[in-house]
Parts: C-alpha cells; sequence; structure tokens
C-alpha cells in the first residue's frame, strides 16, 4: 500500500531511460495536486457528504511517465478512468479490471456524454464517464441529475469530474448504502438533466439518459457491532465488506442532544491500518439516514485493496466538532416567491474541536 513517493524510490534507472512526454497544463496542475495531497495523507481526514440528489520538488513529468507507463499512456486519451481520478490514493487501483466495459452514449444539444465502465460490489456502484463538448464548459461544470437504483431504500454518493482539455472530461459517480434487495445484481438509471458552466452560470439542458444492470463482484461480508464513545458521540462499526478489488466499511454515527445543541456540525472519519503495517487510503462514499441536519446518520468509506496477509484491522475513528460558518454551512431556499437565503443557527460551540478516539481491533475471518 505504498504512495507515489515510496513507489517512486523503488525504481532503480538512470536518467538517460526516462522519455519525456507533452501534458496540458491542466495534467500538470491536477498532478501537482494529488501528490501535495498524497504528502499530507497520514494527517488527512475524509470529510463525509450527503447526497439527496510535473510532480513537485523537482519530479519532473517524465519521471511520472517512466514509473507508472499504463498511467502515462493514457494521457491524453484516458483509458483507465479509475486510475486517471484515483492519482495518489490508490483506492481505485484495481477497479478497471473487474469492472464491466459499457461505452453506452448519448448525445443532446452539442454534448455527448459516454458511460466507460461499471462495476457494483454488493453494496456500491460506480460508475465511470467521459463527456465531450463543442464548448468549453470550464474548469468545474456542475452536473445536474440523479442515480436511480431500483429497489434502494436509501441511498447516499458521489460524484468527481476532472477535465481532461478544453473540451473533453472525465467523472466517477457512485451510488451506495442503498441496501438492494439482490445483492448480486441490481438495476439502475442514471438521468442527466443539466450541465451548468460555473464560470459563466451557463445552464445547459438535454436529454442524457442511461439505463442497465450489472452483476456483482465476489464478496465476503463480516458482521462488527463494534462501538465507541466520546462526550456524547458514538461511532458504530457495523459490517465490512472485502471484493477482489477493495474492502468497505460501514458505520453510524450517534450524535446526542447534548451535542446537537451546542456545535453546528459533527464528521467522525475512519483511519485504517493493519497487523503487517499496511495504512489504507480511502474514499467517503456519503451517508443517508432520517436526521435532515446530518448528525445521526449511517455512512461507508471505500478502501483500497485489502492485503492477503492481514489477520486484523485496527480502526480509529477521528471526531470533528466545529461551528457553521460562512464558509462551511449556509444555502439558499427556492420559493414561489424567489430564493432567500437560509440563516445559519447560532450555538455555544466555537471554532473546531477534534478527539482521537479509541482503536478498534477486528479479528478478520479467513
Amino acid at each position: 500500500m505504498k504512495d507515489i513517493y515510496e513507489l517512486l524510490n523503488d525504481v532503480d534507472m538512470g536518467d538517460n531511460e526516462f522519455e519525456e512526454m507533452k501534458v496540458s497544463e491542466f495534467e500538470r496542475a491536477r498532478v501537482k495536486k494529488a501528490v501535495k495531497e498524497s504528502i499530507h495523507r497520514k494527517k488527512k481526514l475524509w470529510k463525509k457528504g450527503i447526497v439527496a440528489a510535473a510532480l513537485v520538488a523537482g519530479i519532473s513529468t517524465a519521471a511520472l511517465g517512466a514509473t507508472f507507463p499504463a498511467y502515462a499512456s493514457s494521457i491524453p486519451i484516458i483509458g483507465n478512468i479509475f486510475r486517471y481520478l484515483d492519482l495518489g490514493t490508490g483506492v481505485y487501483q484495481d477497479y478497471k479490471e473487474y469492472s464491466s466495459t459499457i461505452n453506452m452514449s448519448q448525445e443532446s444539444n452539442g454534448i455527448k456524454v459516454t458511460i466507460n465502465d461499471a462495476i457494483f460490489d454488493g453494496e456500491t456502484v460506480s460508475l465511470t464517464y467521459s463527456i465531450e463538448s463543442n464548448k468549453d464548459l470550464g474548469a468545474d461544470p456542475i452536473i445536474q441529475g440523479f442515480l436511480d437504483i431500483k429497489g434502494a431504500e436509501g441511498m447516499a454518493g458521489s460524484n468527481q469530474i476532472t477535465k481532461v482539455d478544453q473540451n473533453h472530461y472525465v467523472g466517477l459517480i457512485t451510488g451506495s448504502g442503498f441496501h438492494p434487495k439482490e445483492k448480486d445484481k441490481v438495476e439502475l438509471k442514471w438521468n442527466i438533466e443539466s450541465i451548468t458552466i460555473q464560470d459563466s452560470n451557463e445552464k445547459i439542458t438535454g436529454n442524457w439518459n442511461f439505463a442497465l444492470a450489472l452483476k456483482a463482484t465476489e464478496s465476503d461480508t463480516q458482521l462488527i457491532n463494534r462501538r465507541v464513545d466520546h462526550d456524547g458521540v458514538s461511532v458504530n462499526i457495523d459490517k465490512i465488506s472485502v471484493t477482489p478489488m477493495s474492502f468497505i466499511v460501514y458505520y453510524d454515527q450517534v450524535v446526542s442532544e447534548k451535542v446537537r445543541n451546542k456545535w453546528g456540525g459533527v464528521d467522525v472519519s475512519l483511519e485504517i491500518k493493519d497487523d503487517i503495517g499496511n495504512h489504507y487510503a480511502g474514499k467517503d462514499n456519503g451517508g443517508f439516514g432520517d436526521d435532515s441536519e446530518g448528525y445521526n446518520i449511517h455512512l461507508s468509506n471505500t478502501f483500497e485493496k485489502l492485503d492477503p496477509k492481514a489477520t486484523k484491522l485496527i480502526i480509529t475513528p477521528h471526531l470533528s466538532l466545529y461551528e457553521h460558518t460562512a464558509d462551511n454551512h449556509g444555502g439558499v431556499e427556492i420559493t414561489e416567491d424567489g430564493s432567500k437565503e437560509i440563516p445559519i443557527p447560532q450555538k455555544s460551540g466555537k471554532g473546531k474541536e477534534e478527539y482521537t478516539l479509541d482503536d478498534i481491533v477486528i479479528e478478520l475471518k479467513k
């Protein structure tokens, strides 16, 4: 489970073995950002998101191409979007191998959206997609639509998109935590209603509608039901699901009335290592629940491939209590009379407090 610097340190080659490559300025910026984030990964917490709807320091892009030829060969034509969007973490390193090739396209108003690959691990659907447009959609276009899972009781997920060049984008959308009635297959629809260019606030409406069915990858689920508490906040590890390419941890966050009345927001994130020294990078899948304020929710995180030699997982929950401010909270309510700003509730908790909770040690079933 090595990061990009450890991998580079393992490479023994001379300067004449490097192959210079031409990449776009967008790609240079993306690589720099990802590597900077990987430097601080041990300190980084993966923050939850609830869904209702040129390396640095003298390491050149040539070094990246020499060390990761499969990745380098995908620029600018992306062959493995999972890996392309996963630079610096390793969470999606093996997803392409176990995914189904879809290559299903819909074109509307000069924009073509293609679902490239899809995978269902028994709980979470992950779709990679690409966008080809007849105009520049800006650095961070907003995709408005919904991922509908047949038989879903509840749903959370995420959607990330990155710019490849002026008119091309790639993305990854996930839906998880929905407890489908059938674990071996799933039917889903992804309907995109509009794409917004943030720079100009221009909204492009169209019809990009997809429907497909997926068979689940192999998975082995282990019930855990272990809890730790800290001054009015409980974290319960419900279960873990191990697949050939990753493992998923499902957990509950329960916040007491006392804490809810004091703090505007409560976040719990997980740090995971095993008994043979691996530290696992993870990705937040979001959460869902009946609590509209986001205190009491069911969450899941996907982590990179589990080392088969590991016999224990050590899960360390990190707790963050923080004040709601204009920078991290707020919104606008749309009514028949127009829009109005939603006020930020004022509570006694100020600033931010962070705590590391007791470890939860899990004996892995083999």
